[in-house]
């Protein structure tokens, strides 16, 4: 299958860099990544969509990846871009998003969603807080504040049915409690992943040194998608 760079436009007139692998089908995927994450991160996923039997696109949202846009509140129309024009080719069109990515794929207007630990809750409790101002390195955001807008203003997701929803068991129980209370009175299938879940190591760390620490090994984690290292190979 062929794998090459394409441009969607947001319902508000911004790019939207997006890789596309074509299975030649009818049918169409639109891969969808978390907070802190691209399109690079999901290709290869997304690779394994289409070799279900999708056209499969990958996208980079606002403020991520190749997208210079600022992430911002209007996040959505990056995704509702995308089906409008991809509406013009298919029949069916499938979004898989992975947590911010699952919150926005049940919010949108595709045919079906597949939800992978979307973050369905009105409030962000403290350490996912924390968490989530580390990651931000990878982040063109309007302001510090923004995702948090995004979760409030974004949850709960209108959508009743056509969606299946996946989330690790050994995430936290805020992930957990969060769907099962959102799929009430849904026609939507919850399925809960045992495998590729991490367990504390037998090693004792103090919190602060811990703190202080997690910056570190995010920066070492996010530095192989400086763009300097491609611009070097010109």
């Amino acid at each position: 299958m062929e794998v090459r760079r394409v441009e969607f436009e947001s319902l508000d007139n911004k790019k939207i860099p997006a890789f596309f692998v074509d299975a030649r089908s009818n049918r169409a995927a639109l891969i969808i990544h978390g907070y802190a994450s691209s399109k690079n991160e999901m290709l290869g996923f997304g690779y394994e969509i289409a070799e279900k039997g999708y056209d499969t696109y990958v996208v980079d949202l606002r403020g991520h990846g190749d997208n210079e846009n600022l992430f911002d509140e209007d996040v959505i129309n990056d995704v509702e871009g995308v089906l409008n024009k991809l509406r013009e080719r298919y029949t069916q069109i499938l979004t898989v998003g992975y947590s911010l990515g699952g919150l926005l794929s049940l919010k949108s207007s595709s045919d079906y969603v597949i939800a992978i630990s979307p973050p369905l809750m009105p409030k962000v409790v403290d350490v996912a807080e924390f968490m989530l101002r580390v990651n931000s390195c990878k982040v063109g955001e309007k302001d510090k504040d923004v995702l948090y807008r995004i979760l409030e203003n974004y949850n709960p997701p209108e959508r009743k049915d056509n969606a299946l929803i996946f989330y690790g068991l050994g995430e936290s129980k805020g992930i957990e409690i969060g769907i099962k209370k959102w799929v009430e009175g849904r026609d939507v299938q919850v399925v809960a992943i045992d495998e590729k879940q991490a367990t504390m190591p037998d090693v004792e760390v103090e919190a602060e040194k811990l703190k202080a620490y997690i910056p570190n090994f995010i920066s070492h984690l996010s530095v192989v998608h400086a763009k300097r290292i491609l611009d070097n190979l010109d």
